[in-house]
């Protein structure tokens, strides 16, 4: 009715008197809005734990997890690398007996609402880090936001990414 009108439709609760969502024409351009890099990220790979007791461990010392992932006995997460010492420390006096690997990790976030609507975002940016040969380790996509985790990336080459897309 409101495309056949040309009119807005308001969608209310009829529970609520409060505001509704509207449903228009205007819809929100697929956009680049910014482009972050986090360098300080250690990926994490221990094995021979426990999930549950290392993870409420972790927890349990304000050591905040990104990416947690449990495969059998492995445990992988990334952390801040401020956080690295504690987290060392911590499993050698509880876990004498695991295993660690680590890594250091950057993530690049391209933000932006709706930009996997449409693939060309992502596909410069694979481009680009395809030209510079860049590692891809992890890719997350969200509704808003593209991130990769790769094991570096050059400020010459976010320069690149910011002329591209911004």
């Amino acid at each position: 009715m409101g495309k056949k009108f040309d009119c807005d439709i308001i969608a209310k609760s009829t529970f609520s008197e409060k505001g509704g969502t509207k449903i228009c024409q205007k819809i929100e351009t697929a956009e680049v809005k910014s482009i972050v890099k986090n360098e300080h990220l250690v990926g994490m790979q221990i094995q021979n734990i426990a999930f549950y007791d290392s993870y409420n461990m972790l927890l349990q010392n304000n050591i905040m997890v990104e990416a947690l992932k449990k495969d059998e006995n492995v445990l992988q997460f990334r952390i801040k690398e401020a956080q690295r010492n504690k987290v060392l420390e911590i499993l050698d006096k509880q876990y004498p007996d695991c295993r660690i690997q680590q890594k250091e990790l950057q993530k690049l976030s391209i933000v932006g609402f709706g930009i996997i609507q449409d693939n060309q975002v992502l596909k410069q940016v694979m481009e680009i880090l395809e030209k510079y040969k860049i590692e891809i380790i992890e890719i997350n996509l969200t509704q808003a936001k593209i991130e990769l985790v790769v094991k570096a990336i050059d400020n010459y080459i976010m320069e690149e990414l910011h002329e591209r897309l911004i």
